[in-house]
């Protein structure tokens, strides 16, 4: 199928609401706003938010909204390799202003306006994640944003990429991390874990990606395809609406076929 060029993330919000999954893994979360947001739209799901920069883990663990809405916090990475790994903090210089915190990887580079640290940090695969943690989940949902790394990210979730049903993944189509893994590797990787492109986003260089298991979807095509073409016309106030406790409420159960469908 051709993928449609859209907002992704809006995108994402409809389809996650959708599914209703068992588990949400927010990986490279930086500061938990996507977390807060999936728990809102799949409120009985468990919100699990991944953040190796020791600077962003701190300040999520004294964010009381992130403990109100009870989303666990893990101070690791995901990466296939598990064990002790390398990662580099990109921490701005005391002049620089409006730094974008989310920058770290486990890939090297150097940034203007930003100094390195590196530390070492305990990695974990998301399959043995899951299978310690949520053994009897049979649904989840991913939002991968680490940096050059969604590669490796993905190669961790082959032992359970028959549960992972959506996908939502930075990608670069050139090198922006020496030795990284570009966008042609990721759908290829893609392809062989059994998961299809549907949406992506219309950056040149970096973009993000939906990415849905190929048997989920092709058990809700329809319903996927009229989420996708709501997406393109009113992603914005579709995810807005979709998130509140009005329409978790008493909507849903009755307009969900319009934004939907019902052929699950």
């Amino acid at each position: 199928m051709q993928p449609l060029i859209l907002k992704t993330k809006y995108a994402f919000h409809l389809l996650l609401a959708f599914l209703k999954p068992d588990v949400v893994l927010d990986i490279g979360s930086m500061d938990g706003a996507d977390s807060k947001r999936f728990s809102r739209l799949v409120p009985r799901a468990k919100i699990v938010a991944f953040e190796g920069n020791p600077y962003n883990y701190r300040a999520m663990m004294a964010d009381e909204e992130l403990g109100k809405q009870s989303i666990r916090i893990e101070h690791c990475l995901v990466s296939d390799s598990p064990g002790e790994t390398r990662f580099f903090i990109q921490v701005p210089e005391e002049q620089e202003k409006g730094f974008n915190r989310g920058r770290s990887s486990t890939l090297e580079r150097s940034l203007e306006g930003a100094r390195t640290e590196e530390v070492i940090l305990d990695a974990i695969r998301v399959d043995e994640f899951l299978g310690g943690e949520f053994p009897a989940a049979p649904t989840v949902a991913a939002w991968v944003d680490v940096e050059g790394n969604t590669y490796g990210v993905m190669q961790s979730m082959a032992g359970s990429a028959d549960r992972i049903k959506l996908l939502h993944v930075e990608v670069e189509t050139k090198e922006i991390w020496p030795g990284q893994k570009l966008e042609s590797d990721v759908l290829s990787l893609a392809a062989d874990l059994g998961f299809i492109l549907i949406a992506r986003g219309d950056g040149a260089e970096q973009r993000d990606l939906i990415l849905a298991n190929k048997n989920w979807y092709a058990m809700n095509k329809d319903s996927v395809g009229r989420i996708l073409a709501t997406s393109r016309l009113i992603g914005p106030t579709a995810s807005r609406v979709v998130e509140t406790r009005c329409w978790q409420r008493f909507a849903a159960p009755a307009l969900g076929w319009f934004f939907m469908g019902h052929d699950r």
